[in-house]
């Protein structure tokens, strides 16, 4: 399969779902959003614990030098307690940034302390280069809000969405189109979306 191009590739989070994942680096970011707990199939959190923590973090940083085709992927540094904690906030506040909602009670409270990410500026043979700094697990999370950045000025950013189910986070990335789908899985977030609606319609007559 072509360097960043695949419907199933080998990112664990995200195809524990049965899903399309997103191009390139894209789908990092993806995978990382995807390591919730979905409300109706339920797999664990893989960021629950820092044993778990760890095996998608060996997994992930695998698939994504795979699959690299920036230069920035690397082999980090085993995760402690502290990191683990980090990555959660950084996926709450991924959630409410890119879709406007929390994924967890603590992102409230975790946005009105934000941490600042430093990229650093490089002049290439193609002109300006951004690129993620830091050390260990902060270069990780200045990576992934690189990557949303990239992906929002070559608008495919908006492709990637949240379900719309109300029990439900997974985070699809949407090839129809018009960038029209709404469900991670339509038949079924969609389907008990529309039995919920009947439902209601029904007991309003």
């Amino acid at each position: 399969m072509p360097k960043g191009s695949g419907l199933y590739m080998a990112w664990p989070a995200t195809t524990r779902y049965g899903l399309s994942v997103a191009p390139g680096n894209l789908g990092l970011v993806q995978d990382f959003l995807n390591t919730i707990t979905e409300g109706t199939i339920a797999p664990p959190d893989l960021l629950a614990t820092l044993a778990s923590a760890q095996e998608w973090a060996d997994r992930v940083t695998e698939q994504w030098i795979s699959i690299d085709d920036l230069g920035w992927a690397k082999t980090l540094p085993r995760l402690t307690e502290n990191d683990r904690k980090a990555l959660v906030g950084i996926r709450d506040q991924l959630f409410e940034g890119l879709f406007g909602h929390s994924h967890s009670e603590t992102a409230s409270r975790l946005g009105r302390n934000n941490p600042t990410y430093h990229p650093v500026m490089t002049v290439s043979t193609g002109g300006i280069e951004l690129r993620p700094d830091g050390e260990g697990w902060k270069y990780f999370e200045t990576a992934l809000l690189l990557i949303c950045h990239q992906g929002q000025l070559e608008g495919v950013l908006r492709r990637m969405k949240s379900c719309k189910s109300e029990t439900c986070d997974v985070v699809f990335y949407d090839r129809s189109n018009n960038n029209s789908g709404v469900w991670h899985d339509v038949k079924v977030c969609g389907n008990r979306a529309n039995v919920r609606a009947h439902r209601e319609r029904s007991a309003t007559n």
